[in-house]
């Protein structure tokens, strides 16, 4: 019976130092024995103007490991960092923003020639509208500007933003788009 209990307990020593030996393995290599998730910058902008508000915000996915999965696999938040002394901070998330399941890029603008903003559309989670975002001098987090029904109509009112041209709402956007589609059920042969 003794040699038993002693196979047993070799066998558990050699796994013991197996086990060390692969954290420390996987911790030399830089990675983690635990899946964290992954962030990815996807685009960053400056807005504001020197002395007065600047700040930098970046649009960041996140890409969750299967194991420890929210609703969705893929997240998108904004982070922001301060720099209105010409000293920036460390990039923060903005406290109390949408989780977003998708993202646009963001639309660097200057509407009034001098003061730049950035905009943005993003779907939340548990939501099938698209919402715009935009994000200016002093402001702490994107606020939100409008909903629209899908993806396309709300990168073609970034594009509106980009070309200086104003919002339009939710309901005369829907009315313009299907105006252009019917333009060609009157024409007959």
């Amino acid at each position: 019976m003794s040699q038993v209990l002693l196979g047993f307990r070799n066998l558990a020593l050699r796994i013991a130092i197996f086990v060390v030996l692969a954290a420390v393995l996987v911790w030399f290599l830089g990675g983690s024995l635990l899946a964290r998730p992954e962030t990815v910058t996807v685009a960053t902008a400056t807005v504001g103007r020197q002395g007065e508000g600047l700040a930098e915000i970046r649009l960041v996915q996140i890409v969750h490991p299967s194991s420890s999965l929210p609703s969705e696999r893929i997240t998108w938040h904004v982070e922001a960092r301060d720099g209105a002394r010409g000293v920036f901070g460390s990039f923060r998330p903005c406290e109390g923003q949408d989780l977003l399941v998708d993202a646009s890029a963001l639309v660097e603008v200057l509407p009034d020639g001098i003061t730049p903003e950035a905009w943005f559309a993003g779907r939340p989670a548990g939501g099938t509208a698209w919402r715009l975002y935009r994000m200016g001098a002093y402001a702490e987090c994107p606020e939100e500007r409008g909903a629209y029904h899908d993806r396309l109509e709300a990168e073609r009112q970034l594009a509106r933003i980009a070309a200086g041209l104003p919002l339009q709402p939710a309901g005369e956007a829907r009315a313009t788009r299907d105006a252009v589609l019917r333009a060609g059920d009157g024409a007959g042969g």
